[in-house]
């Protein structure tokens, strides 16, 4: 029993004759009824009745063909379901971020993809950098964005972008009159830091102390969202990732630091899982994204 028969039935059934079965199928009235004879021999039922060169269906016909019909829907939806992931009308995304790096570069490229592809869901969860790195060697998620540099065998990485970070001040801070922030300006500065552990925290910490520049360390953030956020109240400067400082717009002041200090970017892909169709496409927008935003993408 092939599938070409089983369509034949149907295309009877649904016309009526075999010459409009044929129609339906792009083949000779002949051709139709050669598979239906075939169908009937391999199973020895007689699915229709011929009478005066009309077809009826025989009650043993009818009810092969309430199990056919449901088979052939199934893979009617089968063949609905390929060129639906085929053409990205569904399926789903799994994407897990460092907190900033989720703020402050997916929101416009989810909305640019969800535009065009209103059935794939994307589902994005934040976590620390070492949440990221086990979550992705895990196989977790589709991928994941976090500083560099990371080394494990289980993750593919991929540069995505560099920036330099900046200086955020509460509004009406005295050295908001600056065009750039210099370290010695820091000075006994009361000073928003990033937990300890992190690269960005370990970064800055090494650059004022290779300066000997003494900096009021007062409160610790465990992002540099929060770290701005504490800015915006007040509570002192901080330096963070760029992208941060434009979300938070007039709530604080950003200026350019001296020395940069030169943050690195990269996508992080499960090693041995193969990228979905949705995941190309994604990045590629995110790539478009940071390139039309910062100009270019890592500069190593």
């Amino acid at each position: 029993m092939k599938l070409r028969q089983l369509e034949a039935l149907r295309a009877v059934i649904a016309s009526g004759t075999t010459s409009q079965a044929g129609e339906l199928l792009g083949l000779t009235q002949s051709a139709v009824s050669r598979l239906i004879s075939r169908l009937e021999t391999e199973l020895g039922l007689n699915i229709f009745d011929r009478q005066h060169g009309r077809l009826r269906i025989t009650p043993e016909g009818q009810q092969f063909y309430d199990v056919v019909g449901k088979l052939l829907s199934s893979i009617d939806q089968i063949t609905a379901t390929a060129h639906d992931i085929r053409t990205l009308q569904t399926g789903a995304l799994r994407i897990i971020a460092m907190p900033s790096l989720a703020y402050g570069l997916l929101p416009e490229v989810i909305a640019s993809v969800k535009k065009r592809y209103r059935n794939v869901k994307i589902s994005v969860k934040m976590g620390g950098r070492l949440e990221v790195e086990e979550a992705i060697e895990g196989a977790q998620f589709d991928f994941g964005i976090a500083t560099l540099p990371i080394n494990c065998q289980g993750i593919d990485v991929e540069d995505l972008f560099s920036a330099e970070g900046v200086c955020v001040l509460p509004i009406g801070h005295p050295l908001a009159a600056k065009s750039e922030i210099l370290a010695e300006d820091l000075a006994e500065c009361a000073f928003i830091s990033l937990s300890s552990g992190s690269i960005l925290r370990y970064q800055t910490d090494e650059l004022f102390g290779n300066l000997g520049v003494k900096r009021s360390l007062t409160v610790e953030a465990p992002s540099s969202l929060l770290a701005t956020n504490l800015v915006a109240k007040g509570l002192g400067v901080s330096i963070v990732h760029p992208f941060v400082a434009n979300d938070y717009g007039d709530r604080v002041i950003a200026r350019p630091f001296k020395p940069s200090i030169r943050y690195e970017y990269g996508l992080l892909f499960p090693a041995a899982q193969t990228r979905s169709k949705i995941t190309h496409t994604f990045v590629k927008d995110l790539r478009e994204h940071v390139k039309e935003t910062y100009g270019s993408e890592s500069q190593k």
